[in-house]
């Protein structure tokens, strides 16, 4: 072979190796910096390209067939990353990780579980769980797919006492946007399942008068007040004040307190922004204290809010 013949060839196998390692990163970039197998055949990387490639380190193992690009870490979110590799195509997580990752749930446990409509032997830390999951409660968190919040809890039914499944709930209430509409639908959509009656058992805790709940916000408000323990409250009961009618989120007429729950749509709009002040200041005159609740009352400033409130309701 002449000498520019092999610096040809030599140029396009550079070429290729590069291209070939492009596309392992691009891959690995979607999928928490782990790549699998089958995958890797799927592109038209061959065996002997994967071979060399876990000789050079560029791939480190992480179980038959899974492996993490470049680097190892052993965190929650690489753990998923490999089981869901592990399993394969049409797999999601739920359960108890789908609960960590909404992230209503912690520590995130070690053993991963895994849904798939395909049954499939178990494999170390990895929980296989095999049936249907609905379309409309498969949903994606970045670069994972999980079980909505609502199809979490219904699956962790079985799981949990129904005292530690009513806590984990209350908290999916504060961490995300889930509203007890929400609950309702999953249960339409798991007729005859297994859990159906411990769900019920959760709808009768978390709903025991059947209030009606118009926004997520609204339900992250109830599920603070319930999980601290406060007096029975009324929900959006209309308050006639003088010629306006204010419907509070939440109000105890005997304390004649109020408590709306602030967030930036649609509350910090400027033309509702004065509107809320007016009302505040109408209930004010009329003898109410109306309390405005923001996430971070309900987050990080959880103490000092449940201290105002429990003042102003002479608890």
């Amino acid at each position: 072979m002449s000498q520019e013949r092999a610096i040809a060839v030599a140029g396009r196998q550079r070429s290729h190796k590069l291209s070939t390692d492009r596309l392992i990163a691009k891959l690995a970039a979607r999928q928490v910096g782990r790549v699998s197998r089958w995958q890797l055949l799927a592109y038209g990387v061959s065996e002997a390209e994967i071979r060399s490639r876990i000789a050079s380190g560029l791939l480190l193992s992480e179980r038959p067939g899974v492996y993490a690009v470049g680097y190892q870490a052993s965190g929650a979110r690489e753990r998923w990353a490999t089981a869901l590799l592990a399993i394969g195509i049409h797999s999601i997580l739920s359960n108890f990780a789908s609960a960590a990752a909404h992230g209503f749930l912690t520590p995130a446990p070690w053993v991963v579980d895994v849904t798939t409509p395909k049954r499939l032997p178990s494999r170390p830390g990895i929980r296989i769980h095999t049936r249907e999951i609905h379309p409309a409660e498969q949903w994606r968190l970045g670069d994972l797919p999980l079980t909505s919040p609502a199809q979490t809890l219904f699956d962790l039914g079985r799981s949990m006492s129904a005292q530690r499944h009513a806590k984990t709930a209350n908290q999916a209430f504060v961490e995300t946007d889930l509203t007890l509409y929400d609950l309702y639908l999953v249960m339409e959509r798991n007729p005859r399942r297994k859990g159906t009656k411990a769900f019920r058992r959760l709808l009768a805790t978390l709903d025991p008068e059947g209030r009606e709940i118009r926004s997520p916000p609204e339900g992250r408000l109830n599920a603070f007040l319930r999980a601290r323990g406060f007096p029975p409250w009324q929900q959006n009961v209309p308050l006639l004040i003088g010629t306006d009618r204010i419907v509070p989120d939440v109000l105890w007429s005997e304390q004649r307190v109020t408590v709306e729950y602030d967030g930036r749509d649609p509350h910090l709009a400027p033309v509702t922004f004065v509107s809320d002040r007016r009302r505040d200041r109408r209930l004010q005159a009329e003898g109410w204290h109306p309390v405005r609740a923001t996430a971070a009352d309900l987050g990080a400033g959880a103490e000092e809010f449940d201290a105002d409130l429990r003042v102003l309701l002479g608890l």
